[in-house]
C-alpha cells in the first residue's frame, strides 16, 4: 500500500466516522511499528505470498495480537512450480512468484505460535478474478485496433497468453487461492 492510499483509506475511516478506531500505516511487515499485544486481528491480503521473510512476519502478527487475536489470511496458492513462461510474468502481474501450497501458509501461521482455525480453498476467485483480466484485455485490443487507445511498449499477445497460461494452471489445479483464519492463544504455551 503506498503512501497515498494509506492517506485515503485513512481519510475514507474518519469520514464514515471510525477515525478513531481505525488506522492505515505502510510498513515493513517484518518490522511492524506497533506495541506487543496492541491488536485484536491482523488482516494479510493477497499480500503474505511477496513477503521476503514469511517467518518474520508471522512472528510480527504474534507478536502485535493481544491473547486471543485473530489472523486472517487469503493469497494466492500453487502446487508447485510454475512453468517458465507464467512463472516470470505472474511474478510481475499476479504477484505469484512466491506462492506456497495452502499448507505451507498453515505451517508458517502454526510454527509462529499460532492455531490454525480454518482453511478453504477459493480458487473460483481466482478463476473469476482471470475472466475480469481476459475482458479487460480484449477491451484493450479493441480500442487498440480503433486507434482510440495507445500503449506504447505494451504487448497485448504476451499478456493474453499469459492469462492462457493461467487459466491452463487454475484448470490442473496448479494455482490457487486460500483463506485461511488462525488465533493467538489466550496464554502462552508451556
Amino acid at each position: 500500500m503506498g503512501n497515498h492510499n494509506v492517506e485515503s483509506a485513512n481519510q475514507e475511516a474518519a469520514a464514515k466516522g471510525l477515525g478513531t478506531r481505525v488506522r492505515f500505516e505502510r510498513a515493513d511487515a517484518g518490522l511492524l511499528p506497533a506495541p506487543d499485544g496492541s491488536f485484536d486481528a491482523v488482516i494479510c491480503e493477497c499480500a503474505f505470498c511477496t513477503f521476503p521473510n514469511k517467518t518474520a512476519a508471522a512472528n510480527e502478527f504474534v507478536r502485535v495480537l493481544g491473547p486471543g487475536g485473530q489472523v486472517g489470511l487469503s493469497d494466492l496458492t500453487r502446487v508447485r512450480v510454475l512453468p517458465k513462461g507464467p512463472d516470470s510474468l505472474l511474478a510481475w502481474v499476479a504477484c505469484v512468484a512466491d506462492a506456497q501450497p495452502i499448507e505451507s501458509y498453515a505451517a508458517t501461521l502454526r510454527a509462529a505460535g499460532l492455531m490454525v482455525e480454518h482453511v478453504e480453498s477459493h480458487v473460483e476467485a481466482l478463476s473469476e478474478l482471470v475472466q475480469q483480466v481476459r475482458a479487460k484485455l480484449l477491451g484493450a485490443e479493441i480500442m487498440v485496433g480503433l486507434k482510440k487507445l495507445d500503449l506504447p511498449g505494451v504487448d497485448l499477445g504476451t499478456a493474453k497468453q499469459m492469462v492462457k497460461d493461467v487459466k491452463a494452471a487454475i484448470e490442473e489445479h496448479q494455482l490457487g487461492y486460500a483463506i485461511i483464519t488462525a488465533i493467538k492463544p489466550m496464554t502462552a504455551s508451556p
